[in-house]
């Protein structure tokens, strides 16, 4: 029943008025679902967590000791995993994330009267404002994931509002903390998933005393004991915290065989549900004729950035752990390889015979010191042999720097890359193909994280649409609005039909230089006389990243001097006396055409002819120009009659 689900959806917490009003809701059944469900996502994407905790170490240069070929031999990690995603991470944050305008609102439909572009103005410089100061976390919390996006294919952030802190909030939850299933196609077709929260015993009970939880006793959180091959163990630290999960699932409590979207909270090792919520609007049900609801489509809060996507259809992303992982691993063996055997062929060794008299253990020399031995001098080569230990391979050297190369290929870390100079006489159109040939593949990740943040964005319009206050709204625009509009110009402007919110970052990523060579390409137009200058200007500001546009492309029209003025009006009452002088001619012409006609007529009247209708009809439009001239020439006479002190006077 629609009545039923609207109930639902108006509880704080379900499963709390599931125990004070009987409502037929089994909590152990449905904590234990939310747990066996978490634990089946979790072991379908099981192969992919065991490659992504090898590139994490890769990335974090993790070393052990080695006992092969002997203790302590050579473990160097090579950081081409870490350069990538550094790489990456300095050329993506500030492409995706301008330092001012974050968002820009299109316009949908037609706006005759120029209202939809005051509100896509007022809308964009809201958002913006909203990601870059009132919402704290957002821009720190975007860059650390675009580190953790490079190295493990896959980030999230998850947008809600929070009541307690009265905004949005959207969180970067790294694949550790964000479960599917391994399979699933897409986010808003998933039918479970997880964000696994960590919280002290301290967070529970705020939750609790604000309502959000359930009371219900814990046991000690259990940490993971490595020494018992990852057995959990209970353990008193106030500070070790309870795994939380918060799944996003489907459940039928209203008993009419069609489950709907909820919000369940489970604690993981005991299955206590500490919180079920609605998942889904009453504005957004489906309803048949009928009155049958037969769909509730589910909110969604999450959002995944992506890097480059699963060839064999898996919803989680290939990062270059996966891509460089491999090649990594054969470089740091190569290297080891390396390093050992130079450190064996400079540290000698080899076979004392018996003929050699000496005491045992090690012998050292100091420099210029000799040291005494028992035998003759035609004895010591013939006791004493060095095992010949060849010198580090060339080929593997050669093999070792193919592999990097490679490495740097596809990670795009090479020459101009990373500002190396390719060649001393490289043109300088060279140089811009060669530099926009090896963006190609950042230029792919780039635009699903443009794609990605659109839709982040759209979530948070939305959640303003439902949760904006207005004053703090009317307070950022100055108050520039009018007084009877101030209260509903908030939830009006954002109307989803109205505006399409996109970020205002390119989605046609390209560099620094490549957008200045645009503008200065551009500007070079104007004297064309068929590019608008001004838009043009505007353009290369935006390219050299210029602050306060508006105002430096706002030009007061310069008041002209008494100079001016007196030299305009002069050439002016120059040209009015030439016009008048032409007027005057063109009259007296008239004038003679009129009187000829007017004869002519007069002939043709005593004696009738055919050329009278003709000579009438021309002496009519004779008269007519006579007319039209008579007033030119009097609007002449007037502008050369008017004295300019008027005019001078406004100009002093």
């Amino acid at each position: 029943m629609i009545e039923d689900l609207i109930e639902f959806e108006a509880l704080q917490n379900i499963a709390d008025q599931s125990i004070k009003n009987s409502v037929e809701c089994d909590l152990v059944a449905i904590g234990s679902d939310v747990v066996d469900g978490f634990d089946a996502d979790l072991k379908s994407r099981e192969g992919w967590e065991g490659e992504m905790k090898e590139a994490m170490d890769l990335a974090l240069q993790v070393r052990e000791t080695k006992n092969f070929p002997w203790r302590g031999a050579s473990n160097v990690k090579m950081p081409l995993l870490t350069e990538a995603a550094i790489h990456y991470n300095s050329m993506m944050y500030p492409a995706l994330i301008p330092p001012t305008d974050i968002v820009k609102a299109r316009i949908v439909g037609e706006d005759h009267d120029g209202m939809k572009e005051a509100q896509s103005i007022r809308v964009s410089k809201h958002m913006s404002y909203q990601l870059l100061e009132e919402m704290e976390e957002w821009e720190e919390e975007m860059d650390i994931g675009l580190m953790i996006q490079p190295i493990l294919g896959n980030m999230y952030k998850k947008t809600y509002f929070d009541p307690n802190k009265a905004r949005n909030v959207s969180e970067m939850l790294s694949p550790a903390e964000f479960v599917v299933d391994y399979w699933t196609k897409s986010l808003s077709t998933a039918y479970r998933k997880t964000h696994v929260l960590s919280m002290t015993r301290n967070d529970i009970k705020k939750a609790v005393l604000s309502g959000d939880f359930l009371d219900i006793k814990l046991g000690d959180p259990k940490v993971v004991d490595m020494e018992k091959e990852g057995e959990s163990v209970p353990t008193t630290d106030k500070s070790t915290p309870f795994k939380i999960l918060e799944q996003h699932t489907y459940l039928d409590l209203d008993q009419d065989g069609l489950e709907e979207p909820y919000i369940i909270t489970v604690e993981y090792d005991s299955k206590q549900v500490l919180r079920i919520v609605s998942g889904y609007s009453s504005e957004n049900i489906l309803v048949n004729a009928k009155e049958e609801v037969y769909d509730v489509p589910q909110d969604q809060y999450f959002t995944k950035y992506g890097f480059v996507p699963n060839p064999d259809g898996a919803f989680l992303d290939l990062g270059l752990g996966k891509l460089l992982g491999p090649t990594n691993h054969t470089v740091n063996t190569l290297m080891n390889q390396l390093i050992d055997a130079g450190t064996r062929s400079v540290t000698g060794g080899g076979f004392l015979g018996r003929g050699i008299k000496m005491k045992g253990g090690s012998l050292k020399f100091q420099m210029g010191e000799y040291k005494r031995i028992d035998c003759t001098g035609s004895d010591i080569r013939q006791n004493i042999y060095d095992i010949k230990v060849p010198e580090p391979s060339g080929v593997l050297f050669n093999l070792l720097g193919l592999l990097i190369n490679h490495a740097q290929r596809l990670s795009s870390t090479l020459d101009s890359q990373v500002g190396e100079n390719p060649g001393q006489n490289q043109k300088a159109t060279t140089s811009a193909i060669v530099q926009e040939n090896g963006q190609k593949i950042f230029n792919g990740i780039y635009k699903r994280n443009h794609r990605s943040l659109k839709k982040e964005c759209k979530l948070i319009f939305l959640l303003n649409s439902v949760n904006l206050p207005s004053e703090s709204y009317l307070n950022l625009l100055d108050g520039n609005l009018p007084k009877d509009m101030e209260q509903s110009i908030a939830r009006a402007d954002y109307n989803p039909k109205s505006l399409n919110i996109v970020p205002a970052a390119d989605s046609a990523y390209t560099s620094q230089q490549q957008r200045m060579a645009k503008s200065r390409a551009l500007m070079e137009k104007i004297g064309t006389g068929m590019i608008n200058p001004q838009e043009a200007m505007k353009r290369a500001l935006i390219a050299e990243e210029q602050h306060g546009i508006e105002l430096l492309m706002k030009v007061e029209p310069r008041q002209p001097s008494l100079e001016e003025k007196e030299f305009e009006h002069t050439m002016k009452l120059d040209m009015a006396k030439h016009n008048l002088e032409i007027l005057k001619s063109k009259r007296e012409d008239l004038k003679i055409r009129s009187d000829a006609i007017a004869k002519l007529m007069t002939a043709e009247a005593i004696e009738p002819g055919q050329q009278l209708n003709a000579m009438k009809l021309k002496l009519e439009g004779i008269v007519r120009e006579s007319e039209d001239n008579d007033r030119k020439f009097e609007q002449a006479q007037q502008q050369m009659n008017q004295p300019p002190q008027q005019e001078v006077a406004q100009g002093q």
